[in-house]
């Protein structure tokens, strides 16, 4: 290579040049860093999973029964259409789950609408199912687990967790907050066999008075400041730290009053 070919190009001009190199290596940095500046930095940034759900709850329903009478109808309703490369479904025991997987490239609000409208257009449904749920995917973020102990009882300390999750709702900057570990109510009823036999009852009596009796119906949602959505009611009572006992005669008497005067049921639970 010729001494004068080594001469010629940018790099042999910026040797020999050498106030304007550092200029521009000056002006390089100090721009980059005034937009360093304003470049938005998320310790959790936002995006969307372009995946479509579908979700649907039919109580007391066996997986065989939510399959033929719900996923397989959702599946051969939203299969056509344009977008989805891949569908999901799954069957549980009182609900279902559909899953579709968009193209890359599809709009995902498109393709949602297009969703509800085709399982909306779904007359097949069991009476007993709810509405379904369609929506776009997203993940949970967890930032802070908060561990509760102390020397009380089990009760005490799950009342005075579900007080703080209820307290931290109330904040703007947060959207869900949840109770984890801690094991759910429990009613234990204890029936005499010589009382039973009193009233010509048996344990079968008792367990169906019961299960009508305590029905959980939700009242629906609230939507909060923070934008979490809370039970707006339910028919069930909350079970408080005492505990409460009926003797056999009071499910006589609400067996008794199933017959005549129903409205009085309310007043034996």
């Amino acid at each position: 290579m010729s001494r004068a070919s080594l001469n010629r190009g940018p790099i042999a001009w910026m040797v020999n040049n050498r106030v304007t190199p550092n200029l521009l290596m000056l002006f390089l940095l100090i721009g980059g860093l005034m937009l360093s500046m304003q470049i938005r930095k998320e310790v959790f940034p936002e995006f969307t999973l372009d995946i479509v759900n579908v979700s649907v709850a039919y109580s007391g329903a066996t997986p065989e029964e939510v399959e033929q009478g719900i996923v397989l109808a959702i599946e051969n309703e939203i299969r056509g259409i344009e977008g989805i490369e891949e569908i999901t479904a799954r069957g549980s025991e009182g609900s279902a789950m559909v899953s579709a997987e968009l193209m890359n490239g599809a709009n995902p609000d498109r393709t949602l609408q297009e969703i509800e409208q085709a399982v909306g257009r779904i007359s097949t449904f069991p009476e007993e199912a709810e509405k379904p749920v369609v929506s776009l995917g997203g993940r949970k973020h967890a930032v802070l687990d908060l561990v509760l102990h102390g020397n009380v009882n089990e009760v005490t300390l799950r009342e005075q967790a579900e007080t703080i999750r209820d307290q931290l709702l109330q904040s703007p900057s947060i959207t869900q907050a949840e109770l984890d570990g801690a094991r759910n109510y429990e009613i234990q009823v204890e029936v005499n066999r010589d009382t039973l036999r009193r009233y010509q009852l048996t344990l079968t009596d008792v367990a169906n008075t019961i299960r009508n009796s305590a029905l959980d119906l939700s009242g629906g949602t609230l939507k909060t400041e923070g934008g979490g959505n809370q039970p707006a009611g339910s028919g069930a009572a909350r079970l408080g730290t005492g505990v409460r006992r009926y003797s056999t005669a009071h499910y006589a008497w609400r067996r008794s009053l199933d017959v005549g005067r129903c409205g009085l049921r309310q007043r034996w639970f």
